[in-house]
């Protein structure tokens, strides 16, 4: 049902990050999400998490294995880089339609494996603790839709459940 729900929020959505714990370094699980991305057309921003010192700098080097360009290093709790990665993801953003009916939000999710940080990431972003953030796997359960404002653009953002190997899954 998780997977299922993230499929849910990548076809809805108009930009996507993928969020790795950069601690925990490249995992399995991450190029399952890789794989799972890979088929879309749509603007990828892959995002390491919990880079916050200069000692742990190095570990994104490990990152570039999956064949990105462009890595965004950042600290959600800590607010490092996350002002860079807005400033990448702003200009791709659609121009709102000016008439009201005809008014669609951009939509953005955050898709990653457990624990690797994706709801701290949108509480930093939206500067107040709206979504529950806990360093227990499993604490998102369902997608949850966040609306956003910045530079007075109106966008949504899609926390979403961590995605877990088959063999972690139980019904």
């Amino acid at each position: 049902l998780i997977k299922r729900q993230s499929e849910l929020a990548i076809a809805e959505a108009d930009i996507l990050i993928l969020l790795m714990d950069g601690r925990t370094g490249l995992t399995t699980p991450d190029h399952a999400v890789v794989r799972l991305l890979r088929g879309t057309t749509k603007p990828l921003f892959v995002v390491i998490n919990k880079i916050d010192t200069p000692k742990v700098e190095p570990l994104v080097a490990d990152f570039y294995k999956l064949g990105t360009e462009t890595l965004y290093p950042i600290s959600a709790e800590h607010g490092i880089g996350v002002s860079d990665l807005l400033d990448a993801i702003y200009p791709l953003l659609p121009v709102p339609d000016e008439s009201p009916e005809k008014s669609t939000i951009p939509r953005i999710a955050v898709v990653g494996r457990p624990n690797v940080g994706k709801s701290t990431l949108i509480n930093t972003w939206l500067g107040e603790e709206r979504l529950v953030a806990f360093d227990m796997p499993g604490t998102t359960r369902d997608a949850i839709s966040v609306p956003f404002e910045r530079q007075g653009q109106k966008f949504e953002l899609i926390d979403t459940a961590g995605l877990r190997r088959k063999g972690k899954v139980f019904e």
